[in-house]
């Protein structure tokens, strides 16, 4: 289909790009040349070279490297590329763009696994029915903001298996991380998508936010059973913070340098958890 740049998904993803701290959305076509990759062609070999590359990347990064680490990076940013641009459309715009992997690329720099910015291939999106651009012909309108987050969770969940079906055999990583990866990554959405910040001491801020994570994931759902893990949270200074646990794990513990999980990995302590918090600065 021919790509408007003016369109209502082209507007949104540059509101939520500006809005959203280390997210870029872009809207277009892309080309190979340039750097992107269609989701569509993310298949075994693909993912065994791109694993290599973060392989060769890891020392640079931390000192050391190590294959679990790799592959559950991979999964991970592949995971995170609809959840974060899918929640990012719902919470700022009440919209949900096409998520599955026909509609999405992502771009990566020159000798940088990491991916740098998602394309949308697609202008068509979901919306509700007050939504200025509901008479748009690319507009599928829903009754209300529950039907709106029962289509996020299905584009999420379609896109995973889609890209879980290519996924190649062997991986050191359990099979729940597979499917969790991309739970984490649209809990993750739900969590970034306010204005950039990950932890908040404003109390109505993160009141607003789980309350987004009660709508995208309730629990008891079909496609993701869990409900979000989004949680306030105090550290030993007796801050508030909003805070989460994954569900699958990136294994960034097995290339730290002290052999530390992530304040967010279940293998991190409570008191641990607090500490940590504690330790930032106002």
């Amino acid at each position: 289909m021919t790509l408007s740049l003016t369109s209502a998904v082209a507007e949104t993803a540059a509101r939520v790009s500006a809005a959203v701290e280390g997210l870029d959305v872009r809207v277009g076509p892309v080309r190979a040349e340039d750097g992107w990759t269609r989701c569509d062609e993310v298949g075994a070999a693909f993912v065994a070279r791109w694993e290599a590359e973060t392989a060769a990347a890891l020392p640079g990064w931390y000192g050391r490297t190590h294959p679990t680490t790799a592959s559950a990076f991979v999964l991970h940013w592949c995971a995170d590329l609809p959840g974060l641009a899918g929640a990012a459309f719902l919470r700022h715009a009440r919209r949900v763009p096409r998520l599955d992997r026909a509609a999405l690329a992502f771009r990566r720099d020159p000798g940088n696994p990491v991916p740098a910015a998602t394309g949308l291939l697609d202008d068509r999106f979901w919306c509700l029915p007050d939504d200025p651009a509901a008479d748009d012909p690319a507009a599928t309108v829903v009754a209300d903001e529950h039907a709106l987050a029962a289509v996020l969770r299905g584009q999420i969940r379609g896109h995973a298996d889609e890209f879980l079906a290519d996924y190649p055999p062997g991986r050191p990583l359990p099979r729940r991380a597979l499917l969790g990866a991309f739970f984490d990554g649209l809990d993750a959405g739900v969590w970034r998508g306010a204005d950039g910040v990950t932890a908040y001491r404003d109390e109505s801020a993160m009141t607003v936010s789980l309350q987004e994570a009660a709508l995208v994931l309730p629990g008891g759902t079909p496609l993701f059973p869990e409900p979000s893990t989004l949680h306030p949270f105090v550290d030993a200074r007796d801050r508030i913070w909003l805070s989460r646990r994954r569900v699958s794990c990136c294994y960034y513990f097995k290339v730290s340098a002290a052999g530390t999980a992530c304040s967010t990995c279940p293998r991190t302590s409570p008191a641990e958890r607090a500490q940590r918090y504690a330790d930032l600065a106002d």
